[in-house]
Parts: structure tokens; C-alpha cells; sequence
């Protein structure tokens, strides 16, 4: 049975042929990438009853933050198989924006517990709540543009912001269509501008497609890390492995 219909066997048969052409073209990084989200899957299964009994804000609302990017990656990534380098470009902007949350709710755990609701609030043992809940505040909304402020206000992490900055800003410019993210769905017939019927395969957009997929994934695990060692313990081996792997694919697409 076709996974669209019948009507739609055309398209399927397209983007299997545009998976095709990305994994052979890109077979190390995807094998990469694939091993990364497996890595994700074990790891929030594994932590997932510890962190219920690990009383820190920050810990408690990374674990979820982090389950939410092994998901937000697990989609981008089938979107960069199939060439729909825009859509998987959305995604992997709020990847990025719940990483630089976590990195804030490790420096003020007091935000992370003002950021979840006052029923998970209420969860937390009650000294807990003394000390971190002296504000009032829940549901607390954060901005990306704010969190960068607070993260990188230090003149040591300028150039950090600023490459944040400009990645950012590259995933920006997909989200609003009319920027590239219009751009991705046309294509020339001569020297005339046309709507393609179908996502295309193309070099260029699919090497920034696995680089940010492969580099969100390292700042995930890293964001986890720096939360809490403890818990991924148990991880290390395989987390180190999995690094100097992705350290040396990382290589080719550095200026």
C-alpha cells in the first residue's frame, strides 16, 4: 500500500529517491545523526525516573527541554532526507532557542522554576519551593532575543553570541517565506522563475542542512552534560565516541 494513496504515489516515489541521493551523498553524517537520536532515545528513557527524584529546577525542566529537542531532531532529520530543507530549518530553530534555555536555566535555576507551571511547581518538595519560588512567577515566558542577552552579556563570550547570532539568523531567514524559505520551493525553466511540483534535492542546501542537524545535536548533549554529569553517567563511553565521530565529520564544514 502507498503511504500517501494512490494519488500521492508519485510524491513518495520522489522523496525516496531524494533520501537515496542525501544518504549516499552524506552516508557518514547520517549514520551519525541516526546514532545521535538513538542516543537521545536511551538516554531520556534511562534518566527519565532519576530526574523525578532530583529536586534542582534547572534539571527538572533541561530533561524535558532535551526530550523535546531528541524529537524536534528526530522530525528535522527526516525532513533533510526527503529535501525539505525549509521546513526542517523551522524546526532546528527552536532547537536552538531551547538550548540556549537550558543553558539559562543552568545559570539561574530560579528561572527554570518560574518557567514551569504552578502544578509542576507544587511537585517540587517544599523547601524547594521556599527557595525558588519567592518571586510568585510561573508560566514565565522567555524570548530567544533576551535569553542571548543575559547568556553572552560577558566581552569573553562576544564571539560565541555572535556566531549564535548569525546561525540564528540563517534559520530566520527560512522561517519567514519570503526570504529562503520561499526561495526553496522555486526553481528556473530558462530563464523563467516556476514553483517546483516537488522538494529537490540540492547540494548546497542539504551540506547546511547536515551541518546544523549534526552541530544542534552536539550542543544538546553538551547543554545535558552541564546540566547534570550524574545522570548521563552511564552515557560517557558512548558520548565521547559519538563526539570525536562528529568532531571529525565537523571538520569539512568549517571555513
Amino acid at each position: 500500500m502507498s503511504l500517501f494513496g494512490l494519488k500521492l504515489s508519485e510524491l513518495e516515489h520522489h522523496l525516496f529517491k531524494n533520501t537515496q541521493r542525501t544518504r549516499s551523498a552524506f552516508s557518514e553524517e547520517t549514520r551519525a545523526i541516526e546514532n545521535g537520536l538513538a542516543m537521545m532515545v536511551d538516554l531520556t528513557n534511562d534518566v527519565n525516573e532519576a530526574i523525578r527524584k532530583k529536586a534542582e529546577p534547572n534539571i527538572y525542566a533541561n530533561m524535558r527541554l532535551f526530550a523535546r529537542n531528541r524529537q524536534l531532531l528526530l522530525n528535522a532529520y527526516f525532513c533533510m532526507l526527503c529535501s525539505n530543507y525549509g521546513t526542517q530549518f523551522v524546526i532546528l530553530r527552536t532547537v536552538l532557542e531551547n538550548n540556549n534555555l537550558m543553558r539559562l536555566f543552568n545559570l539561574h535555576p530560579e528561572y527554570a522554576y518560574e518557567w514551569l507551571s504552578s502544578e509542576k511547581q507544587r511537585q517540587f518538595p517544599s523547601q524547594v519551593q521556599a527557595k525558588y519560588g519567592r518571586s510568585t512567577r510561573k508560566n514565565r515566558e522567555f524570548k530567544d532575543l533576551r535569553v542571548r542577552a543575559q547568556l553572552f552579556r560577558e566581552i569573553k563570550k562576544e564571539k560565541v553570541a555572535k556566531e549564535i547570532k548569525e546561525i540564528y539568523g540563517q534559520l530566520c531567514d527560512y522561517t519567514h517565506p519570503n526570504f529562503k524559505g520561499w526561495h526553496e520551493v522555486m526553481g528556473l525553466h530558462g530563464n523563467e522563475e516556476v514553483l517546483l511540483r516537488m522538494p529537490a534535492f540540492v547540494g548546497d542546501n542539504a551540506i547546511e542542512a547536515v551541518k546544523l542537524s549534526l552541530w544542534l545535536m552536539q550542543l544538546s548533549f553538551k547543554t545535558m552534560v552541564e546540566t547534570s554529569r550524574v545522570f548521563i553517567s552511564d552515557f560517557g563511553v558512548d558520548l565521547d565516541r559519538w563526539q570525536r565521530t562528529c568532531n571529525k565529520l565537523m571538520v569539512k564544514y568549517t571555513d
